[in-house]
């Protein structure tokens, strides 16, 4: 029993400042909710930072798309014609089928 109390002192003296290192650690990530909030915060800001990002660039796709709507009729006639279906007056619309799938 005295060698296991002596062994115990001497491995103490040994590493003590690891063991105290340890427990610090220990108690700042797990002791309190301010480290897991922190990470979950940060988290959270590159999450949104990534969804700043893609917004930003569906932005100036869409500005380089109402500019081009913007400079003239034609853009917003082939527009209308592709998307709504739209003809002129006098024009005959063809319609073909989809091709048939090959076995």
């Amino acid at each position: 029993m005295k060698d296991r109390a002596r062994l115990a002192k001497e491995f103490l003296r040994a590493h003590w400042g690891r063991l105290a290192t340890g427990a610090v650690l220990l108690f700042v990530f797990f002791g309190n909710g301010g480290f897991r909030s922190l990470t979950r915060n940060w988290l959270e800001l590159r999450r949104l930072n990534r969804e700043i990002a893609a917004l930003q660039a569906e932005e100036k796709e869409l500005d380089a798309r109402l500019k081009s709507l913007r400079s003239g009729d034609g853009p917003v006639e082939r527009l209308a014609r592709r998307e709504l279906g739209y003809i002129k007056k006098g024009e005959i619309e063809y319609r073909f089928p989809p091709p048939a799938k090959k076995r």
